[in-house]
Parts: structure tokens; sequence; C-alpha cells
């Protein structure tokens, strides 16, 4: 008996079936309509079956690059394989925040953020739409000489634009990665990575406040998870130069992308080194700059000096545990490695008033920082962080730059999927013989996520946010709706997702 056959006689099986319940509770003139369409349905997706089974039956066997399945079954598992190979050799992922958003004086809304500061608390207080779009591509097995091997190409596209009143703002466009890698080529150690191209590489950043501590992301290339003794250890080694483009690590465009330079980075780390109480990674960087000069927007001509720079980085993460990770930073870095990123930009702060030349030896940052995150067996969880930051400069004046940063995102799950958060943030700077002083934001956020849980997104969220600021800082804070005053509000609704 024929494959259709047999479908014909299990659909008319059915129809008689619904009919006989049908007539048994006297069926009216819609129902045999219905019963007229599911037939016609059945009877075209047997058509095309059918014709899909001549049209593999056709092709001649040396043609085909496998052999043609002959059962029901075999055709039915080489569909599955198909299809999740499909599903293995393409990715499709990214990040997204959206949304709309006004202040207390009618306008587009403004954001409240310490002068000197390396971030803002975000939560009611981001005024722009950013996205990044990946695409990743693997090569099928058969291309592959080997079977242990495989090889991944990727590439991210990103969009910022601005919240604005009028027409005059600037929408950027930029391609944040593409790069490939291979997986599997050292038969003694098959975890270890290869890789070459435009890269997000070594990326760590807090959430509440967007702030990237460390980011090499970059042009280059380098080797990934090698397995040190007894796998007491992972090793990196990557050759690394700037990424230039006009988007920062968190997506907001540069508010002077001209004074960027590229520079040579030799980056190292360890990792996944098991210590009390959880991992430890350390990172070293050296970075060569070979001197640059430009204009700034008063038209002035700057020079920067050649420089050399080494940066450390020490990171503890906390045993993996379901409803708590707390991960506590100690970094140094100075010369052409003070900042912990791929390329040179000036420092927050750095007085370029009276300034010509600028010797990039003098730069030191060190910094040390801790975040928790808390999903407990209650309806509650929290995010917070603290951080301490000093900048010098070298410079005659106002050479040095204090950042002290506390912040803490408690929400309340009132279901699965609809809780209040409440974000707290106060960030204080003092520079000498320059600006000194406070802000403070809060901002309350109904919202709805997938699960209960501090990381859980998509996060659909409205808000309300306040900021107050100290005397000393009028002008330089909430502008330009606020920068006569020392306090402002802010309301919207925001979208936040990753993927």
């Amino acid at each position: 008996m024929k494959i259709s056959q047999v479908v014909h006689c299990l659909v008319a099986a059915g129809l008689c079936s619904i009919a006989t319940v049908a007539s048994a509770q006297d069926p009216v003139d819609e129902l045999r309509l219905e019963l007229e369409r599911l037939k016609a349905e059945y009877e075209r997706r047997i058509q095309t079956v059918e014709q899909k089974l001549q049209a593999l039956e056709g092709v001649p066997a040396e043609a085909a690059a496998e052999p043609i399945p002959t059962s029901v079954e075999e055709r039915l598992a080489a569909l599955e394989e198909t299809s999740e190979r499909a599903t293995l050799d393409f990715g499709f992922f990214g990040y997204l925040r959206a949304g709309y958003g006004g202040d207390g004086k009618g306008n587009t809304q403004s954001t409240f953020q310490a002068p000197n500061s390396g971030a803002k608390y975000r939560l009611g207080n981001e005024a722009e739409t950013y996205l990044e779009a990946g695409f990743m591509n693997r090569t099928p097995p058969d291309e592959i000489a080997g079977n242990d091997t495989s090889f991944e190409t990727a590439i991210r596209l990103a969009y910022f634009t601005p919240l604005a009143d009028s027409n005059t703002f600037d929408t950027t466009t930029s391609l944040r990665e593409a790069y490939a890698k291979v997986r599997g080529i050292v038969p003694s150690d098959p975890g270890i990575v290869f890789w070459a191209g435009e890269r997000f590489y070594s990326r760590y950043d807090v959430h509440m406040n967007d702030f990237y501590y460390r980011d090499m992301s970059g042009y280059g290339g380098g080797v990934e998870d090698i397995t040190l003794g007894d796998d007491w250890a992972k090793l990196s080694v990557a050759w690394l130069g700037g990424s230039i483009d006009e988007l920062d690590a968190n997506g907001v465009a540069f508010a002077e992308p001209e004074g960027r330079f590229s520079k040579d980075n030799l980056d190292i780390g360890l990792y996944d080194i098991a210590v009390p109480g959880g991992t430890l990674a350390v990172f070293g960087t050296y970075s060569s700059f070979e001197g640059d000069t430009f204009i700034d927007e008063e038209g002035r001509q700057i020079v920067l000096d050649d420089s050399d720079g080494f940066a450390a980085s020490l990171i503890h993460d906390s045993d993996p545990r379901e409803y708590l990770h707390n991960r506590f930073v100690l970094q140094y870095g100075d010369g052409a490695a003070y900042n912990f990123r791929s390329q040179l930009f000036a420092p927050a702060g750095l007085d370029r008033s009276d300034l010509t030349q600028v010797d990039v030896d003098e730069l030191r940052t060190w910094r040390v920082l801790n975040q928790l995150a808390l999903n407990g067996d209650s309806r509650w969880s929290m995010l917070s962080v603290m951080l301490y930051e000093e900048n010098d400069f070298g410079t005659p004046q106002l050479d040095r730059v204090r950042w002290f940063s506390a912040g803490v995102r408690p929400a309340y799950h009132f279901t699965d999927h609809v809780s209040l958060a409440l974000e707290a943030g106060y960030d204080h700077t003092d520079q000498d013989d320059g600006l000194s002083g406070s802000v403070f934001k809060l901002t309350l956020a109904p919202q709805i996520t997938p699960k209960p849980l501090a990381y859980s997104r998509p996060s659909i969220r409205g808000y309300i946010t306040y900021a107050w600021w100290d005397d000393e800082f009028r002008g330089s804070v909430g502008a330009p709706s606020f920068e006569d005053d020392t306090d402002g509000f802010a309301a919207g609704i925001q979208v936040e997702t990753w993927w």
C-alpha cells in the first residue's frame, strides 16, 4: 500500500469519527462546511507531500550528497537532522533599550549624572534608543576536514539615537563586531579557541550604572581557553588595536569622538582559578602609544606624547549560586594603559583650557569596586554596587579626580511577571582645585518580566525619577532643562532586553 493510501485511510477514518460525533449532536450546516474545509486542506497537504516524495525519488543517486532515505522513518529522521543543523549553524543575538520620557519642564527627558563621574545610575535615567543586532554562522561539518572542529563567523551591528525635541540630533550606526573563531584544532586541548577580526573582548561592566570598568574590545586576534596544568586555570593572549567608532562601550555616542586614538595592546589573562570562596581572574595589559595631535572643539592643537603603560585587573567571583552572585574588583593602570581600554582618550576632568601638550606617561588610575546580585527564595531581588576610583593626570592644576559611587536596586515581585523596583544611587566627585559635590537619584519603576529575577528580560517598565544635587554642580547636571536648578524630575516608559 502506498504512503498516500495510508494517509487517505487515516484522514477518512478521522473524518468519519468527526462526522459520527457531529451526527449524534445534530450538527448544523456550519459544521458540515467545516468538515469539507478540513477534507480539502488534508487533500492539499497530501498532494504536496506526494510531489516532494516524487521529486526526491527522481534525483539520481550520484547527484545526491548523501543516500536518499527510502522509508518514512528515515525521511522523517533526515528532515529532523536538517532542522537541527539549521538551528545549530545560525544564531541571532543582541541587546535593546528603547522608550520615551519627559522631564518636569515639559521637554524630552534630561539625564542626571555627576560631573567627572564615569557613569550614572540608569533605571529611569536613560534618554536614548540603543540596539545591537548580532548574527552568527557556523561552517557546515561537510565543509570541514575532520569531525571535532567548529568554525564560527559573527557580525554585530548597532544603532543609537537620542531623545530630542527637534530634528537637530544625530543618529549613529556602527559595525561593532566582525570576526571569526575556530575551536577543536588542538587534539590535546580541544577547548582552545583561535580568533581574528573586530570583537567585543574581555568586557566587564556594572549593570546598574552601565559602567564598563574593563573593555578591551578592538581589532586584532588571539587565542583563549588554553588549559594550564591539571585544569587549574585558563589562559588567553590577544593583540588588539583600538576599535574606533562613535559609540562608547555602553552604546552611547561620544561627546567628542575626534579625541580618541588607537594604540597597540598585548593583553594576557589567567582565569577560572579556583580560590577560597569562588574563582579568580587576573588580567595584565601592556599598551604602546606612538603619539598624535588633534584639534579640539575650540580650535586648539594639542600634542600627545609617546607612551608605554601597564594595567592590571584582579576579579574575584563568588561560588556560583542560583540566588547570589558577588564580584570584587581591584585595578591599577598607568600611561597608555591607564583606562583599561584598547583605545586612548582623555580622562573625565582633564583641564584643556591652557593645555597644548599631554604627557600620557603621567596618567594614573586605580579603582576598587564590589557588585552584588541577589535572587532570594522570597519575592525579593536586589542589585547593588559600591566603587571608588581615583585619576591622576600629572598636570599643574586640576590634576586629580576622585569618584565614589554607591547604589542599590531592590525589587518586590508581586507575581511571577509583575514587580516594583526602586533604584537609589549616590555619586560624589571631587577634583583638586575644581568642582566637588554629590548627586542623588531615586527611581520608582513598575515592571513586567518573564521571571521574578533581577536580570529577567525583556523588562517592560514605567518609571518616575527624581534627582537632586549640590549647589556647586548647578548648571552641570540635568542640562538643558535643569541647568539653573539643583533638582529635577523625569517620567517615562522603556523596554530593555537581551537575547
